[in-house]
């Protein structure tokens, strides 16, 4: 094997009337590269936004909820302590859900009220972990966070001010409404208050003090939802000890056997019951973000193809115009797997470096965009930065690709070159 390398590599060397063969050699190492730099970085990015999308989704989403087919859940507490009791659930926390308008001298916006149990939802979701500014400043500990939540039902109040209860608001929300943590705002149910003399609803609306302002990075969550503690929630939207359903967070070993769980819990809680799984909610998400990858996957491969192209272009020329040492060495013995062999070897030559190239350049290329974090225009993706998420697993398959389809190039011109009889190369030298 030894001979037929030194072979192959004499022949990438550049010579004066070789020259159009080396170029033709060098674009197609330079297509190899390009293609799986680009491939790397791509799929690195897709993979980036499918990851943070999710760890998003976790963070503010139960992973299972609990709904009654009836409508609210009455006496939660004992539906909670059944599901608590199903293998594989850590926490169970009731909520409220309902859709309301929200009105500061500075603006008015439609916005989603949650209604949460302080104590409880911090260990379902990472409601403490998202906020990033309080009444006073931006808390520097998750105590600190923790304790701008556990506080929600009373939190503080400016000197001289008036005792309200309190909410969380998405910053972008706060923004459109001009109101910061320490000030009012009013919260308004548009059918709060029963019907009117004439059948119309009418609206009811208490105020409440802005406790904390959250940044989750997701367009939808820090422009609509806000937060109020769970028995506030209960006594404005009138649901006297009920809740809209449970949340529920499952083992972290388990996450992506969760619709199992969910049967264990419809099981545990009987047929008034039904849940809904964090994967089945967001599966049309999900399906999406796979099938744009793989759909991007097999276009840019394409790069390395048209570069492999090259590849077999490189090596039919170089039989021709390599004819005569072809003969001269099968007149000196050797043999048809010999011959085969010098053109595989210097075809995979310049697949693998190209690849090994690409591959280096495709890590830095990440590794630049992941310390530049490039800004994201949130109105239209979920994130307002560019996630670069580097798999190993993902280089791996794409570097082997690449230098398979680059092997795949070098057959056919060298079983050509292995069947040129010897008579031919040297019948007119």
């Amino acid at each position: 094997m030894d001979l037929e390398l030194l072979i192959a590599l004499s022949h990438l060397r550049s010579r004066r009337q070789d020259a159009g063969i080396s170029l033709i050699a060098l674009l197609s190492m330079v297509g190899v590269t390009v293609g799986v730099a680009v491939l790397i970085i791509v799929l690195s990015v897709m993979e980036g936004f499918e990851i943070e999308l999710r760890k998003k989704i976790l963070g503010n989403q139960a992973h299972l909820l609990v709904l009654s087919y009836g409508g609210p859940v009455e006496e939660p507490d004992e539906l909670v302590q059944k599901v608590e009791a199903v293998p594989g659930i850590t926490a169970v926390t009731p909520f409220t859900y309902s859709e309301v308008m929200l009105k500061t001298p500075g603006g008015v916006a439609g916005a989603i009220l949650k209604g949460i149990d302080p104590a409880r939802a911090l260990n379902v979701n990472d409601i403490a972990s998202d906020i990033r500014l309080g009444p006073d400043s931006a808390p520097s500990t998750p105590e600190a966070r923790r304790a701008l939540v556990t506080t929600l039902h009373a939190p503080p109040v400016p000197a001289g001010a008036e005792a309200l209860p309190g909410i969380i608001l998405g910053d972008t929300l706060a923004g459109q409404l001009k109101v910061h943590p320490g000030e009012q705002l009013l919260i308004i149910n548009p059918v709060g208050g029963g019907m009117g003399p004439f059948g119309m609803p009418i609206p009811s609306s208490r105020a409440y003090r802005v406790a904390a302002l959250t940044h989750t990075g997701m367009f939808e969550y820090d422009t609509k939802w806000s937060y109020i503690a769970l028995a506030d929630a209960q006594e404005f939207m009138q649901l006297p000890n009920a809740a809209t359903g449970l949340e529920a967070r499952v083992q972290e070993d388990l996450i992506w056997e969760v619709p199992e769980v969910s049967m264990r819990v419809e099981q545990a809680t009987g047929p008034l019951y039904y849940s809904k799984n964090w994967l089945t909610m967001n599966e049309a998400l999900f399906k999406a973000l796979a099938m744009e990858k793989w759909v991007m996957g097999l276009i840019l491969g394409q790069i390395v193809s048209v570069a492999a192209l090259g590849i077999v272009t490189n090596l039919i020329v170089m039989v021709i115009t390599r004819a005569r040492e072809i003969s001269i060495l099968r007149a000196m013995g050797a043999t048809t797997r010999m011959i085969t062999s010098v053109f595989v070897l210097e075809g995979t030559v310049v697949g693998l470096v190209g690849t090994s190239l690409g591959v280096g350049l495709g890590l830095a290329g990440c590794a630049f965009l992941s310390g530049y974090h490039y800004a994201l225009d949130t109105n239209v993706y979920y994130l307002d930065s560019l996630p670069v998420v580097i798999v190993p697993q993902t280089v791996a398959v794409v570097a082997v690709g690449a230098a398979f389809v680059c092997f795949l190039a070098t057959l056919y011109p060298s079983t050509r070159a292995a069947r040129l009889p010897p008579v031919d190369g040297l019948r007119y030298e």
